[in-house]
C-alpha cells in the first residue's frame, strides 16, 4: 500500500466530498488514498472497514465504502477510525496504470475509455503498509468490474488513468 494511490481528478462542485467517520479495526492500516470496504455487512462487532483487496471492486460482491480521506489512526491492537469520501459516481479519481505501456499513447489510452476494470493491490494487507500500491488493471472488459476508465488528455496527467466507481459496488446498494 502506498499513500495517495487515488487520487481526486474532478467532482461536481456540488457534491462536495463529505468524508464520513468509520471505525477501523486494530491490525488493519488504511492509508489516505486507499479505498475500502465494510469488514462484514449486518454484523456490528465486525463493522469496521479495513482497505480492499486486490482485483476488485466487483459488482455486487464488493462492498465498497470510498476512499480513505485520511490515514487511520488504529493501531496493531487498537481500533481506531478513520474518514472515508463515500462513493459518489460524480467524483472522478486518477490511479496509476498497472502496466504503463497499456496507457501510454493517446490513441491507447483512448481505445481503453469506458472499459469496466478492477483495481490491483500490490502488497498483502496487514498492519504495516508496504511498499506495494493500487493500480488499475486493464484486462478484457467485463461487466461485474467496478471501475470506469474516463476520458484524459495523458500530456496533462501523465502515468495516471482517470476512473469513476460503478454505484453497484457502493456498500449501501
Amino acid at each position: 500500500m502506498s499513500l495517495g494511490d487515488l487520487t481526486i481528478l474532478q467532482e461536481d462542485v456540488m457534491t462536495g466530498r463529505g468524508a464520513r467517520l468509520y471505525y477501523v479495526q486494530g491490525g488493519t492500516a488504511i492509508l489516505a488514498g486507499e479505498p475500502v470496504v465494510v469488514a462484514a455487512l449486518g454484523v456490528q462487532a465486525n463493522s469496521a472497514v479495513v482497505p480492499m483487496a486486490t482485483n476488485g471492486p466487483v459488482v455486487g460482491t464488493t462492498q465498497l465504502v470510498g476512499v480513505a480521506a485520511t490515514t487511520a489512526t488504529n493501531t496493531t491492537s487498537a481500533t481506531g477510525v478513520v474518514y472515508v469520501t463515500p462513493i459518489n459516481p460524480d467524483i472522478t479519481y486518477l490511479v496509476n496504470p498497472d502496466v504503463a505501456a497499456t496507457w501510454n499513447t493517446q490513441a491507447k489510452y483512448d481505445a481503453q475509455i469506458g472499459r469496466r476494470c478492477l483495481l490491483a493491490n500490490s502488497v498483502v494487507i496487514g498492519s504495516t503498509p508496504g511498499n506495494g500500491a493500487y493500480t488499475l488493471l486493464a484486462t478484457a472488459d467485463t461487466s461485474t468490474s467496478g471501475c470506469v476508465v474516463q476520458p484524459l488528455d495523458i500530456s496533462k496527467y501523465p502515468g495516471k488513468v482517470a476512473i469513476r466507481f460503478r454505484a453497484g459496488c457502493n456498500y449501501l446498494a
